[in-house]
């Protein structure tokens, strides 16, 4: 005698596949599973060939496929498998996309969590800079590739972690000196206000062996642009106070300069 199928109202079969009733609801006005059985009352009952469609169902959303591709690919068995397998090398790339997309998130996160753990203050300027940097950096290499020599830009983006953790921490040592001296009221004519932009530049010019041809294609950069253009590009580390402060010491040293040089 052939054993009986078993069969399971939608909430039963939903406990069973662990999977929730409004999910099953969801599937099934897409036309994804349609269970044929009904009771008595006329409510659908699921059984294997259900749990079967199910299980491919959860197999393909794991590899990435989206419920509308799904559905394409189970419409027609016999083309069904053949456009799987077109379909698995732009799949492949799109979830080594994902990978290579997690793993900068994770590299932020981490990245993040060190700074925070020197103890040294943190701005919403400061995080949304460095975010923004990592989830970006293709993209702004491509745009300093437009107006910076092969070299520098070598430079610039080839850094190792260790090196960006040193510049990491060297930056929050002078963001907290800035709030310092801008808290104390110290004029951006004193010492310690010109100390401040020179380990700045210094800390920003390291890696570079020509400081001259860096700083000529830099203004070029500047020129050719909209200042507005260069913060989409390049979120700034400072908030608009520090900003302010910086270039009033750079006026300050500009203007002492052209005083020792009869300028």
């Amino acid at each position: 005698m052939k054993k009986q199928e078993p069969v399971y109202t939608i909430s039963e079969f939903g406990q069973k596949a662990r999977i929730t009733v409004r999910t099953l609801r969801f599937y099934e006005e897409l036309g994804l599973i349609i269970p044929a059985q009904k009771n008595s009352a006329g409510h659908r009952l699921y059984g294997l060939e259900e749990l079967a469609k199910l299980q491919l169902i959860q197999s393909l959303k794991f590899i990435g496929y989206s419920l509308q591709e799904i559905k394409n690919l189970l419409e027609d068995d016999v083309k069904g498998l053949p456009q799987l397998e077109k379909s698995l090398a732009w799949q492949h790339q799109l979830l080594t996309e994902k990978r290579n997309e997690l793993n900068r998130a994770i590299e932020a996160v981490e990245r993040i969590q060190m700074l925070m753990s020197e103890g040294k203050p943190i701005t919403w300027a400061l995080l949304r800079s460095l975010l923004y940097e990592m989830e970006h950096e293709q993209e702004q290499e491509q745009w300093v590739r437009e107006y910076f020599s092969e070299d520098i830009v070598n430079h610039f983006f080839s850094l190792s972690k260790e090196q960006r953790k040193q510049i990491d921490l060297e930056m929050l040592e002078l963001l907290s000196t800035i709030k310092e001296l801008i808290k104390n009221g110290a004029s951006p004519q004193s010492p310690e206000a010109f100390d401040v932009l020179t380990r700045l530049t210094e800390m920003v010019t390291r890696h570079i062996d020509d400081h001259e041809a860096f700083a000529e294609q830099l203004e070029k950069a500047q020129q050719s642009m909209e200042t507005e253009e260069l913060d989409f590009k390049f979120p700034n580390f400072f908030t608009e106070e520090e900003e302010a402060f910086l270039t009033a010491i750079g006026e300050a040293m500009e203007e002492m300069y052209k005083e020792e040089n009869n300028l």
